[in-house]
């Protein structure tokens, strides 16, 4: 999933891990040309929820957009801007 998101991101967008001592982390950061952050966070779950790491690693990081991106087919919004995203529609 995580190399399919990388590929579809526009031409010149840097891909990262982003993980700290304290436990915040981040799946893929994208940071995008114009050096906006993108934080996804992938779920296997139908019913994705998102761990305080993530949320701990938007604190650090301010990112424009947080998103879960999950197996189900409906997006839908979680906590402190985070939505879900599907993978099919």
């Amino acid at each position: 999933m995580i190399e399919t998101l990388t590929a579809a991101a526009p031409a010149g967008t840097l891909s990262n891990f982003y993980r700290t001592a304290a436990g915040a982390e981040i799946d893929l950061l994208l940071t995008l040309p114009d050096q906006r952050l993108w934080a996804i966070e992938v779920k296997r779950s139908l019913a994705p929820k998102v761990e305080k790491g993530f949320y701990h690693a938007c604190e650090d990081l301010a990112p424009v957009r947080r998103i879960v991106v999950f197996p189900g087919s409906e997006h839908f919004p979680l906590q402190h801007g985070v939505e879900a995203t599907p993978t099919r529609t």
